[in-house]
């Protein structure tokens, strides 16, 4: 009798310390979710980033005060036969910034953006476009297209945005050539400004912010 009730003491012991170790482990597993920018604005010029995922594409942050550069920023990526399409654009006022969002049905491999003087050309025509705006802020796009062939859903957005934003002015598509997309932002101040990145749904956004 007494050796049956140790026994039993004993396993009961090891069931307790087996279902706490368990717990533990789950715990430790759990969805740790980051939610900061896959890349942002670099602080010196010419500079090359690595992008990180952002899993699960959380909302981007909009820290105050606004944090940016006016250094080019870029991200070289790995070239590949599937090519991002775009879905389409939007923009945004906020506290301290505007937004402009590029949407995609994958993140592009890489990315440049960078403040360029007038002229602006058109990519491949090599025409001059007119852009409001006292400053121009250039975002080319490696590995994606905008109006392509062979697809259900051709990009139907517009051109050309004018939400006449407290600095962002003027967004206008610029280039769309052998799988290099251009737009370019016009503003009435050139600013700081940041690059982010995040996915589902996946998104090149640009924040400029205001005086």
């Amino acid at each position: 009798m007494l050796y049956s009730r140790v026994v039993r003491t004993l396993i009961r012991t090891s069931m307790v310390i087996l279902g706490a170790t368990l717990f533990l482990a789950a715990a430790g597993c759990g969805d740790d979710e980051e939610t900061t920018p896959s890349s942002s604005a670099a602080p010196t010029g010419g500079v090359t980033g690595t992008r990180t995922a952002t899993p699960g594409g959380g909302a981007s942050p909009t820290d105050e005060p606004f944090s940016g550069a006016r250094t080019p920023v870029q991200v070289m990526g790995t070239p590949s036969i599937i090519q991002a399409h775009l879905k389409e654009v939007r923009a945004a006022k906020h506290s301290t910034f505007d937004r402009f969002t590029l949407e995609f049905d994958i993140v592009p491999p890489g990315y440049k953006v960078e403040y360029v003087e007038p002229p602006i050309l058109a990519d491949p025509s090599g025409k001059e476009v007119a852009i409001d705006g006292k400053a121009f802020l250039q975002i080319t796009i490696q590995g994606a297209v905008a109006y392509y062939l062979n697809t259900d859903n051709p990009y139907t957005g517009p051109d050309e945005l004018k939400p006449g934003l407290p600095n962002l002015v003027e967004a206008e598509l610029t280039g769309d050539f052998e799988a290099v997309l251009t737009w370019v932002l016009g503003v009435n101040e050139e600013a700081d400004f940041r690059v982010l990145t995040l996915e589902s749904p996946a998104r090149l956004m640009v924040d400029v912010g205001h005086s």
